[in-house]
């Protein structure tokens, strides 16, 4: 029983191998038999045998052991992948592998199915110019230049001033006592506002006409019409504008509202800097001007100190400022997927490749950055056009700073080809690996 008991089972077979071993038979059946387990030969030999058995089993686990599977689970496993790998290189071939933007072919053959012309930017002897960033004739011209002349609206302040026996004088005053020496006064009427009539009411004098005047015209005829009512009578006219001598601004401004116009003829740039300036980005903001039935627009950052549209306004003009961003729109392998926005009047390829981020290392493909725009055609119409930028040739990089960006573009940055066979590789992952768990966790 002890040489029975002396096989070192921590170190030798495994339990498995153990088990599989048909030449070992039980001690308890040897010690039965006549002559005990020690007195048999065949019984000895038994033992050896079952050991080797046993030990060529633990050998083959052994070298199994460097691998969290072993070859016979393996070998079933591989014949599987195997077999679905067939299916999944059709699907693949098929396109029917989820990709979010084409490969430069993808693009290339279908626009020229279609007609749409592909221009090579390198092989371009000049870049396309962009559209002409100068805006159309103004149509809406100086207002003439302002002497001062009084509104509807405006408000008036009349000062009669008189040397000796005054008009004016307020009942009860010294200078108009019988025998008293003649002395200067002045006497300061209520304020009038000039109304739809365009006259004011002078005391003994009656309705005078203001609209359109100057205030020393108007107090030159009051003057006039005092002789005779009063000694040496002196006019003076103050005038406080009304809303008939202002101009409304509104839209993204920072302070909206009646702006007033004075005598140093404030133009279109006058008026904005007093209402505070715009409240977004010049670049993104269109100036709109409405006087009578004329309209026009122009860019804020295009509206410049000399600039044909920046007019002397007239009273009644309305200045909008709009909010009106210029854009483009980045697609494909890009970095960063989004709508650029142009900072200033222009953007080149350049500037906008560097602004997305740039082309991502794990899909792009530097062949393949495409701009689709629409040109004008021969008859006037517009027609698609596409670019294509070559990043692998150093002359594009000099190209691209010459490539201006135009409002509406789409830049696209194309797939390397070699994505669609690493979506495949994930997809097999993802299939096989629960699989193979699956099959472990079964055994």
């Amino acid at each position: 029983m002890r040489r029975c008991m002396s096989i070192p089972m921590t170190r030798g077979p495994s339990a498995r191998g153990w088990r599989n071993s048909t030449a070992m038979p039980n001690c308890a059946q040897r010690s039965a038999r006549p002559g005990g387990c020690r007195r048999s030969g065949f019984r000895r030999r038994a033992i050896r045998s079952g050991w080797d058995d046993s030990m060529t089993n633990w050998r083959r686990s052994a070298r199994s052991r460097g691998s969290p599977l072993h070859a016979d689970r393996i070998m079933p496993m591989r014949n599987r992948v195997f077999a679905l790998l067939p299916l999944l290189l059709a699907a693949s071939a098929c396109a029917t592998l989820p990709t979010g933007a084409p490969t430069a072919s993808q693009v290339v053959g279908p626009a020229a199915t279609a007609g749409i012309a592909v221009i090579d930017i390198v092989d371009t002897p000049t870049p396309p110019q962009p559209v002409s960033l100068s805006e159309p004739a103004w149509p809406i011209a100086d207002a003439p230049p302002w002497t001062g002349e009084i509104a509807v609206g405006d408000v008036l302040t009349v000062t009669v001033f008189e040397v000796g026996y005054a008009l004016f004088a307020p009942s009860g005053d010294p200078g108009v006592r019988e025998g008293a020496p003649p002395a200067a006064g002045a006497r300061t009427l209520p304020r009038m506002e000039v109304g739809e009539t365009g006259a004011v009411t002078i005391p003994y004098i009656g309705a005078v006409r203001v609209a359109g005047r100057s205030s020393a015209a108007v107090g030159e005829e009051i003057r006039q019409k005092l002789r005779g009512l009063s000694q040496q009578a002196q006019v003076v006219v103050a005038v406080d504008r009304g809303p008939g001598r202002s101009v409304v601004t509104s839209g993204d401004v920072r302070n909206p509202g009646r702006q007033p116009l004075t005598l140093a003829g404030e133009r279109l740039l006058d008026l904005i800097a007093q209402a505070g300036g715009p409240a977004n980005r010049p670049a993104d903001t269109r100036v709109r001007l409405v006087r009578g039935e004329q309209a026009a627009e122009i860019r804020l950052d295009q509206l410049r100190v000399d600039s044909p549209a920046n007019v002397r306004l007239a009273p009644g003009d309305h200045v909008q400022l709009i909010r009106s961003v210029r854009s483009l729109t980045v697609l494909g392998s890009a970095r960063n997927v989004a709508e650029l926005a142009f900072d200033s009047d222009t953007l080149t390829l350049a500037e906008a490749i560097a602004r997305s981020g740039g082309l991502a290392d794990d899909r792009a493909d530097a062949t393949g950055v495409f701009v689709f725009r629409y040109e004008a055609g021969a008859d006037g119409a517009p027609k698609p056009v596409i670019y294509r930028l070559n990043l692998l040739d150093p002359r594009s990089y000099f190209l691209s700073q010459r490539f201006e960006m135009r409002e509406k573009d789409v830049l696209l940055v194309a797939n390397a080809r070699s994505v669609q066979f690493g979506k495949l590789v994930q997809l097999l992952n993802t299939l096989v690996t629960p699989a193979i768990t699956v099959d472990l966790l079964t055994r």
